[in-house]
Parts: structure tokens; sequence; C-alpha cells
């Protein structure tokens, strides 16, 4: 028992020596795990910051110079080959949509061109980007689509649940349209509907799905929808009554069709991640038009 209590009393300083050795390598670990997180979050800021400040560089007002993307720069009936390489093709060109969105150095705000006997410019909420960002990854990682641009997810249109339509929207006059969008782009009741394969050749001459499994998927597949959240879901729905699988009503929900349009290219003003690349977008209340150029073309 002496000699037990005489070892641990000769232990005891080297056993505490121990412990705080130990003790001091818990803390440094720490330390260096804190200031690895803190270097990611300075990195995720600045990354963050700079994506900011390219989106205002890339959101200046649109001119009467820049190139605009006419509905005769695409057409009808393309093959899946013909679609991406005509997508890649406008992606690298400086054509970008008619009424962009633009970022407003004045207001600080990022704004969409409207008609002033609408109610003017329609200011974009935060959460509605970040809110079509989720449907387009959505999008890509459930093989939904193959582009972003009008030949496939290229247009949208709302679907306002019928409850806030009959005590909400339907209240807004016609000279108050642009407040209608803002207060419907920030309503997560609100869902964003797309009709993707727009101009992809899915039907054969008798109306049948062509015998190709990726374009019987895109045909099945072709009405997809997500509400105005960062974390939305998408819902895929079906119209076995239409050859084409084209839905224009959800039960439910209020039909609106004039949504925006939808066009990647390398000066868009908003992005998006694709197999870990940035893909740049624009957006615009305005619809494609002719070339007044080359009218016929695309037709």
């Amino acid at each position: 028992m002496r000699i037990a209590l005489i070892a641990a009393f000769l232990l005891t300083p080297l056993m505490a020596r121990a412990q705080d050795a130990n003790f001091e390598a818990d803390i440094q670990e720490a330390t260096g795990r804190l200031s690895k997180n803190i270097r990611g979050a300075k990195i995720a800021q600045d990354k963050q910051a700079q994506d900011a400040a390219s989106s205002r560089t890339a959101c200046a007002p649109q001119t009467d110079a820049e190139p605009k993307l006419f509905s005769s720069d695409v057409r009808w009936g393309l093959s899946m080959p013909d679609m991406l390489a005509l997508y890649k093709k406008l992606y690298e060109s400086d054509k970008r949509l008619k009424g962009r969105a633009h970022f407003n150095a004045a207001t600080g705000r990022f704004e969409l061109p409207h008609s002033s006997d609408l109610g003017g410019p329609v200011v974009v909420p935060d959460i509605l980007i970040k809110a079509l960002v989720r449907h387009i990854q959505a999008a890509f990682d459930k093989d939904y689509i193959d582009a972003v641009f009008f030949p496939d997810m290229g247009h949208s249109h709302l679907l306002i649940p019928d409850s806030l339509w009959k005590s909400k929207y339907d209240a807004y006059p016609v000279a108050r349209q642009s407040r209608f969008y803002e207060d419907a782009f920030a309503d997560p009741a609100v869902h964003v509907f797309y009709h993707t394969a727009e101009q992809l050749k899915s039907l054969k001459e008798d109306g049948t799905v062509l015998d190709d499994q990726r374009i019987k998927w895109r045909h099945k597949t072709r009405n997809i929808a997500g509400p105005i959240s960062e974390a939305a879901e998408l819902t895929v729905y079906q119209n076995p009554a239409s050859k084409a699988n084209t839905v224009g009503e959800v039960p439910g929900f209020r039909w609106w069709g004039a949504g925006f349009n939808i066009s990647a290219n390398k000066n868009g003003c908003f992005s998006f991640t694709r197999a870990g690349e940035s893909v740049r977008f624009d957006i615009s209340l305005s619809d494609l038009e002719p070339d007044p150029a080359n009218p016929s073309y695309g037709d």
C-alpha cells in the first residue's frame, strides 16, 4: 500500500504534464479547425461578393447597340444534336434577351423593364433568382432538361393558388401589373411552371413519340413546376390527352400565362452551376420577336 501511494505521488506530476500536453494539442487542433473554417467562410464570402459584383457588371442596362436574341434565331423540330449545337452557339454569342433584367445602380436593385402603362419596372426579388437557380439545377440533376433557352427550358408560366387568386391577385388593376409581378415573384405559394422540350422534335408524322429513349423521357417529363423557394422540389405534370403532352392547367391553381423567358448566355446577368462550371443566364418579361432583317428564318 505504501509503495502504491509513493508511486502515485511520483507519477501524478508526470500524468498532469501529459494531460496538459494532450489539452494543449486539443486546443491547437481546435484552433486549426477554427482557422480553417474562418478561411473557408472568408473564401465563400469573397466568392459571393465577386459573384454579386460580376452580376452587377453583367447586368448593366441594355443598350440599343446590344445584339438581341430573336425568335428567328431558334426553330421548331430540332433534333437533340441540333438543339445542343444551337444552344452552344447562342450561349457563346453576344445575343441576349430583349428587355432583360438589369441592375439599377441608382436604386441598388435588379429590375425587369415593363411598360409604364402596366406599372413600370418590376423589382426582381432575390428569392425569385434563388428559386430559379434551384429549379434549373434540379431539372438538370433529374435529367428533365438539356438546355436553358427557348427550344428547351426557356419560358415560364405562373401557378397561383385559387384561394390567393380570389383573395389577393385578382384585385390588381392592369395599371399595377408590375406590383402584381413583384408580389407573385416573392410568394412561396406561387409556383413557376415550365414547358420544356418546347422546340425539340419528339413526335413522328403519325403523332406517336419517336423511338428514342431520351426523347421518350423528355416527352414524358416536359411539364415541370416548382414553388418560389430556394429549397424547391420540382413536380412533373402530364396531359395524356395531348399528343405533345402539353399541360395548360393545373387543378387548384390559377394559370397565369405571361411568365418570364430564360436564356443562357456567356454575358448573362445571373448564374447557375452545371457540372462544376458557372453558367450565366438572363430573364425577361418580353417574348422573343422575329428579326426584322430575317423574319422568316426559324418558322
